[in-house]
């Protein structure tokens, strides 16, 4: 029964290989779908939704999603991010990186370069809301109240 345990998870080791493989190490297993910037006073809420490959997400079941995590703040790029909540599909982010401006209720959120390219970001403020299709950067930063 060992002996049955033990060659079932690794031919399940060499078919996940053979995934990882087959695809760049850019994109990998986790794939950004759409990425929310909701700009508060002092921070940012950050919402990301994404894709995991069927066979990884059995791994991550059984082992931890410690590999999602990591990957996940890498192709986001952000310096300085706490991850609130994460599921298999979507993960909450506060950052820090936002700065005051003159001390007069004014933040800059300043320009950012992602990990990857991503389909859809869409960043909010109390006045307004702009939509990014297909971009791996923010070129300008953006002041708000």
């Amino acid at each position: 029964m060992k002996l049955c345990l033990a060659i079932l998870f690794g031919f399940l080791l060499i078919l996940v290989s053979q995934s990882f493989a087959a695809e760049t190490e850019e994109e990998g297993y986790l794939s950004i779908n759409s990425v929310t910037i909701s700009l508060k006073p002092g921070y940012a809420d950050v919402h990301a939704e994404y894709s995991l490959e069927e066979a990884f997400r059995l791994l991550a079941f059984m082992f931890g999603e410690n590999d999602i995590r990591t990957r996940l703040l890498n192709k986001l790029a952000f310096s300085n991010a706490t991850i609130t909540s994460m599921n298999y599909s979507a993960a909450d982010l506060i950052v820090y990186d936002v700065e005051q401006v003159y001390g007069d209720g004014l933040y800059w959120f300043p320009a950012h370069t992602f990990g990857c390219e991503i389909p859809e970001v869409i960043i909010n403020t109390n006045l307004s809301s702009e939509r990014h299709e297909n971009i791996g950067k923010l070129e300008n930063g953006i002041v708000y109240y």
